[in-house]
């Protein structure tokens, strides 16, 4: 399993560090579900769980769109 920090999420989203820390703050569904490490307060996503979350962000081409 693979960890994205946050400079890599922010680099994949192509938003900026700062502004995914304010997302997760006062706007928790503009970022994927982040990985919570009890015992410290490091920022991390597993690679799969942000894949999943891109995949369901698809917009156009899709099958079950309506015309």
């Amino acid at each position: 399993m693979k960890l994205l920090e946050l400079e890599d999420l922010a680099a994949l989203l192509g938003r900026s560090p700062e502004t995914i820390r304010k997302d997760i703050r006062r706007n928790p569904m503009a970022v994927p579900p982040r990985l919570h490490i009890p015992g410290t307060r490091m920022l991390r996503w597993r690679e799969c769980d942000v894949d999943a979350w891109l995949a369901e962000h698809v917009v156009g081409g899709g099958a079950n769109e309506s015309a």
